[in-house]
C-alpha cells in the first residue's frame, strides 16, 4: 500500500469527494503551528522596529542639534556684517548634505537671506533657532532634515529579521511535514484506501500494526463495519433488481404522459388565442392562461357562466349558439362579440371599450345507449381582434384626416410613374390650375409648356437629384401659367414611393400647393421689413442730428451776435456793413443746414401757416431758371388756388429747389426739359394700399420730371437714405433728398419716384389739402425794442455770455452775466428783488435750464423767465409754458428776435403771465 505524498495528501485525507470542504486534519495541524510562530514572530518585530525607530528619532534630533549649532556659529558674522554672499555659500554648501531637506536663513527684520527645500521628502525632524551676535539677534534659521536616511538602516534591520522569520518558518513547515507524515499521514492513508476499495465492493481486510493505541483500534472497529456492510450489500442487491424493473417500467408510463401533456401545455401557453370548453349549461370548466390579460384568472372562471362576461348587446346570440348546438348543430365559426369589459352591477358597459373576440367553437358529443349522440358542452378558441379593429379604425380616421387636410390646405396630389410616364393627379390640381381633364392628359409635357425654360431647367434637375438617389425629397418652388394666361406660384413635394424588384425607382407621389398668397404676403412683409429699417435710421440720425444742433447753434449765435455788434457800432461804415452782410448771409446758410437735419429728422419745428404753395413754386422756377444750364428747358404747368395747404413756404422752396437741382444734375450732360407741375390728386380707399399709409381724400400733387439718365431699382430703393449719393465725391453730400423726405413727411406727405434706367425720373410729392383754409398769415417786422430793466444772463458758453451782455447793454439793459447755473442761482438768492428777467441757457452740466428756472421760481414766484436752446427733446414750448416759462427761443438768437421777445415778457400782464 502506497504512501500519499505532502503533495497529494489534501486529496488522500478526504473522507468523501462529495463533501464540498476541502480542509484536512495534516494542513490544520500545519497551519495552526504556523500561525503561532508568526504572531510571536510579529511581536518580536514590532517591539524592534519600535526600539529602531525610537533610536532614529534621538539621532535624527541629535544631528539637528548640531547641525543648527554649527549653522548659528558659522552664519554669525556674515549676517552681522550683512555679508549676502557669504550667507549663500556657506548655506549653499551646507545644503548639499543630503540629509537637509529645507533651509532658511533670514535676518532679524524677517528679510529672507536664503531659502531652499527639496520638494517630495518627508521631515524627519524640524528646528527654529536665533541666531545672536553678542546679545543682539541677527537672525533667524529654520532646518528641516530628510528622514530617509535615517530610516535606511531601520529598514536594513527590519528586512534582515523578515528573512530570520521566513527562514524559521521553512525549517517548522518541513519538520512538521515530516513527522506528521511518518506518524499520522501514513495509517490514515492506509484506512482511506481501504474505505475506497468498499466504496467499490473489494471487502479486504486492513492488516496494519501501527505502534499507537488509538489508530489499532480504528482498524479493528473498521474490520466490523467492513463485515457487516458486505452482509448487508449482498440481500439489498436482490431486492434492488427486483424494484430497478418495476421502476423503469412506471417511469416509461410517466415520461410518456408528461411528454405529452407538456407538449398540449406548451401549445396552449403559446398561443395568444383564448381556448376555453364549457359544460352544457354554458359555464366554464377549462381556460387557458391567455384570459389573464383580461384582468380575471382561469380559477376565478371555472365554474362562471360565461354569459356573465360577454356584453348585454351579443348574449342573445351567444345564447342562441349555445341552443343549437344543444339541438344539433355543431360548429360556429367566426362569431364577433365584446365580452370581459368593465360592467357595472347591471352589466352595462360602452361595447366599444370592451375587447372584441373571433370565436370559433364546436360542441363535444359522446355516445349514449343505443348509439344516441349526447351534447356534453362546448370546446373552442376565442381570438382578440379589438387591436386589429382598432388599427383599421385608426387607418380610416387618418385617411379621413388626410382628406380633410388636403381639403383645407388646398393640396393636390399627383402620382407619376417613372418607367411609363403615366401622370395622375386629383380633383384639387384641376381646381388649383384652371384646366381640364383633357388638358392636362399629355402629363409632363403640358407642364413643360407652361412654364418658363429656366423653371423647367430647374424642375428637371431637382427631380434627376431625388430620382437618382442625391436628395431625401423633390422640393421646389415654381411659377406656372394658369387659364386665361394668369401667372401664379406653387410648391411641390414629392418622394419616390416603390422600387421594383431591382431596386429602381418605379412610382413618386407627392402633392402640389398654391402659395401666390403667401408670395404675396412674404413681399408686403420685405416692405414693411424694409420702411422698419428706413424708420429705425432715421431715429438713430436723429439722435447725432440733435448734438450737432446744439453744438453749432451756439457756435452761430456767438458769430451772429457778433455780427451784429459790429452792424449797430459801424452803422456809417459802408465796407463794414458789406462785410458784416456777407457773414450773416453765411451764418443762415449754416443755420438753414442744421434746419434741415432737424427737419430731415422730425425734430425740427417748421413754422406752418395755411397758405398758397403755388405762389413758392413759381418764384423756385424763377430762380432755376437762371442758375441752371440753357440746355435744359423748363416746363411749367403751376396753376393757383388749386387748394390751401399748411406749410412751411421756406421750405416747400426748399422741396421744390432740391428736387429740380437734382433734376438739372441728371440732364447736365446731353440736355433735356425739366417738367414741374402741379394738380389735384384724390386719394380714394382703393389707393391707399399703392400709396403707403396716406389717408383718403384731396392732395395737391406736386410732380418734377426730367428726360436725364433714371436710375434703377437698387438706387432707387435707397434715394432717400442720408448721405446716400451717386455724384462723385466733393459733387453731393447725400442729404438733398433725405431732407426733402424729411420735410414732406412733416408736412403731412409722402414722396414717390418712378424711374427709368436711361430714360428719366419723376418725383411725386403729396401735400394734404385744408378742409377749411385759413387766410395766409403776413410776417410783420419789428424794429429794436429797448429798456432799462436789469437782467440776469446765463449760458455755459463764455462766447455767447460775452455777446449776451454787450447786446442787452446796447439795448439800454442793466445786464449781469455767468457762464455756471449754480452761481446765477447763488447770486439771484443773494438779491433776488434785484433782477426784473433772468434769460438761461437749456442744456448746462450740472443744472440745467429748466431745473434753474424752477428753483428761481420758488424764490420769487414772479420773475419772467426765458430759456434759450440750440436743441433739446426735453423742452418745448407747451411744456415751458406750463412750467412757468415765460419764452423760449431757439439759438442762434437775432438782435430783433431777443429785443422783441423780451419786451413782449416784460410788458405783458402778470396776471395773464
Amino acid at each position: 500500500m502506497a504512501l500519499a505524498t505532502p503533495e497529494n495528501s489534501d486529496n488522500q485525507l478526504r473522507p468523501d469527494s462529495d463533501i464540498p470542504s476541502r480542509r484536512t486534519l495534516y494542513r490544520d495541524l500545519i497551519v495552526s503551528i504556523i500561525l503561532v510562530v508568526v504572531v510571536v514572530s510579529v511581536l518580536v518585530v514590532s517591539l524592534t522596529y519600535a526600539y529602531l525607530s525610537h533610536k532614529a528619532t534621538v539621532q535624527s534630533n541629535d544631528t539637528l542639534k548640531g547641525f543648527s549649532d554649527y549653522l548659528k556659529d558659522s552664519l554669525e558674522l556674515p549676517i552681522w556684517n550683512i555679508d549676502e554672499e557669504g550667507v549663500d555659500k556657506i548655506c549653499f554648501s551646507f545644503f548639499e548634505n543630503a540629509l537637509v531637506e529645507t533651509l532658511r536663513v533670514t535676518d532679524h527684520e524677517g528679510r529672507v537671506l536664503f531659502e531652499k527645500r527639496r520638494d517630495g521628502q518627508v521631515r524627519a525632524a524640524e528646528k527654529r533657532a536665533v541666531i545672536m551676535h553678542g546679545e543682539a539677534v541677527v537672525g533667524h534659521l529654520e532646518i528641516a532634515l530628510n528622514s530617509k536616511l535615517f530610516h535606511e538602516r531601520q529598514r536594513q534591520l527590519m528586512g534582515l529579521s523578515m528573512v530570520i522569520l521566513a527562514a524559521v518558518i521553512v525549517v517548522l513547515v518541513v519538520t512538521l511535514r515530516i513527522v506528521l507524515k511518518v506518524f499520522l499521514i501514513f495509517p490514515l492513508n492506509q484506512l482511506i484506501e481501504h474505505t475506497e476499495q468498499i466504496s467499490r465492493g473489494e471487502f479486504d481486510f486492513v492488516d496494519l500494526q501501527a505502534p499507537q493505541q488509538e489508530i489499532r483500534t480504528i482498524v479493528s472497529r473498521f474490520n466490523t463495519m467492513a463485515e457487516r456492510i458486505q452482509r448487508r450489500q449482498q440481500s439489498l442487491k436482490k431486492v434492488n433488481r427486483r424494484l430497478e424493473k418495476e421502476i423503469v417500467e412506471h417511469r416509461d408510463a410517466e415520461s410518456a404522459l408528461l411528454s405529452s401533456q407538456q407538449e398540449l401545455d406548451s401549445i396552449i401557453r403559446s398561443t395568444p388565442d383564448v381556448i376555453y370548453r364549457l359544460d352544457t349549461m354554458g359555464r366554464f370548466t377549462f381556460v387557458s392562461d391567455a384570459i389573464r390579460r383580461y384582468g380575471v384568472t382561469p380559477d376565478e372562471l371555472i365554474g362562471r357562466f360565461f354569459l356573465d362576461y360577454i356584453h348585454e348587446d351579443d348574449r342573445a346570440n351567444a345564447r342562441y349558439r349555445i341552443n343549437d348546438r344543444r339541438t344539433g348543430g355543431r360548429s360556429t365559426k367566426r362569431l364577433a362579440i365584446h365580452a370581459f369589459g368593465d360592467y357595472t352591477d347591471d352589466g352595462r358597459s360602452d361595447p366599444e371599450r370592451d375587447p372584441l373576440f373571433l370565436v370559433d367553437a364546436e360542441g363535444l358529443y359522446v355516445s349514449g345507449e343505443s348509439g344516441v349522440k349526447v351534447f356534453v358542452g362546448t370546446q373552442g378558441i376565442a381570438r382578440d381582434i379589438t387591436e386589429q379593429r382598432r388599427m383599421e379604425s385608426d387607418r380610416k380616421e387618418s385617411e379621413d384626416r388626410l382628406l380633410l387636410a388636403l381639403d383645407v390646405s388646398g393640396a393636390g396630389v399627383w402620382q407619376l410613374n417613372l418607367k411609363s410616364g403615366a401622370f395622375h393627379i386629383d380633383q384639387r390640381i384641376y381646381s388649383l390650375l384652371g384646366y381640364g381633364q383633357s388638358d392636362l392628359a399629355e402629363g409632363l409635357t403640358f407642364i413643360r409648356q407652361k412654364t418658363s425654360a429656366e423653371t423647367w431647367k430647374e424642375i428637371k434637375h431637382r427631380f434627376n437629384q431625388h430620382v437618382a438617389g442625391r436628395s431625401p425629397l423633390f422640393d421646389y418652388e415654381f411659377s406656372l401659367q394658369c387659364m386665361q394666361g394668369l401667372w401664379k406660384w406653387f410648391h411641390t413635394k414629392a418622394k419616390v414611393v416603390r422600387f421594383d424588384k431591382d431596386g429602381h425607382p418605379e412610382t413618386m407621389a407627392g402633392i402640389i400647393i398654391d402659395t401666390s398668397a403667401k408670395k404675396e404676403s412674404d413681399a408686403e412683409r420685405e416692405r414693411l421689413e424694409l420702411k422698419l429699417q428706413r424708420a429705425q435710421k432715421m431715429e438713430a440720425i436723429g439722435t447725432l442730428a440733435g448734438g450737432i444742433a446744439h453744438d453749432f447753434n451756439n457756435i452761430l449765435g456767438a458769430i451772429l451776435g457778433y455780427a451784429q455788434l459790429t452792424q449797430m457800432h459801424t452803422a456809417g461804415d459802408s465796407r463794414v456793413q458789406g462785410y458784416v452782410g456777407n457773414i450773416f448771409k453765411a451764418s443762415e446758410r449754416a443755420k438753414g443746414l442744421v434746419e434741415q437735419i432737424l427737419t430731415f429728422t422730425r425734430q425740427g419745428k417748421s413754422q406752418k401757416v395755411p397758405c398758397d404753395i403755388a405762389i413758392v413754386l413759381k418764384e423756385v422756377v424763377k430762380l432755376l431758371r437762371a442758375s441752371i444750364p440753357s440746355t435744359i428747358d423748363i416746363i411749367q404747368k403751376i396753376p393757383s388756388s388749386l387748394g390751401t395747404v399748411m406749410a412751411d413756404q421756406t421750405q416747400i422752396h426748399q422741396v421744390l429747389m432740391n428736387l429740380c437741382t437734382n433734376a438739372a444734375h441728371a440732364m447736365e450732360a446731353r440736355g433735356g426739359k425739366l417738367t414741374v407741375t402741379l394738380e389735384v390728386h384724390n386719394v380714394d380707399a382703393l389707393e391707399v394700399t399703392a400709396e403707403e399709409d396716406l389717408a383718403p381724400g384731396l392732395y395737391l400733387q406736386l410732380s418734377v420730371g426730367d428726360t436725364g439718365t433714371g436710375m434703377d431699382k437698387e438706387v432707387s430703393d435707397r434715394i432717400f437714405e442720408p448721405y446716400y449719393t451717386t455724384k462723385a465725391v466733393g459733387e453731393g453730400t447725400g442729404m438733398g433728398l433725405a431732407t426733402v423726405h424729411g420735410i414732406v413727411n412733416d408736412h403731412g406727405g409722402r414722396i414717390f419716384v418712378e424711374s427709368v434706367k436711361g430714360e428719366g425720373s419723376v418725383f411725386r410729392v403729396l401735400f394734404p389739402v385744408l378742409d377749411n383754409p385759413a387766410e395766409a398769415e403776413t410776417r410783420q417786422s419789428v424794429a429794436y425794442a429797448k429798456g432799462s430793466e436789469r437782467i440776469l444772463f446765463v449760458d455755459d458758453e463764455d462766447l455767447l455770455v460775452e455777446v449776451g451782455v454787450e447786446m442787452l447793454g446796447d439795448l439800454g439793459y442793466d445786464a449781469v452775466g455767468t457762464t455756471r447755473a449754480a452761481q446765477a442761482l447763488e447770486t439771484f438768492k443773494a438779491r433776488p428783488d434785484e433782477f426784473d428777467l433772468v434769460i438761461t441757457d437749456m442744456t448746462m452740466p450740472g443744472m440745467t435750464g429748466d431745473q434753474l428756472a424752477a428753483q428761481i421760481l420758488d424764490q420769487r414766484p414772479d420773475i419772467p423767465v426765458i430759456i434759450c436752446t440750440g436743441f433739446s427733446k426735453r423742452m418745448s414750448s407747451e411744456l415751458a409754458s406750463t412750467s412757468g416759462i415765460r419764452a423760449l427761443l431757439m439759438k442762434p438768437v437775432t438782435v430783433q428776435e431777443l429785443s422783441r421777445t423780451i419786451r413782449e415778457v416784460l410788458d405783458a400782464d402778470p396776471a395773464s403771465a
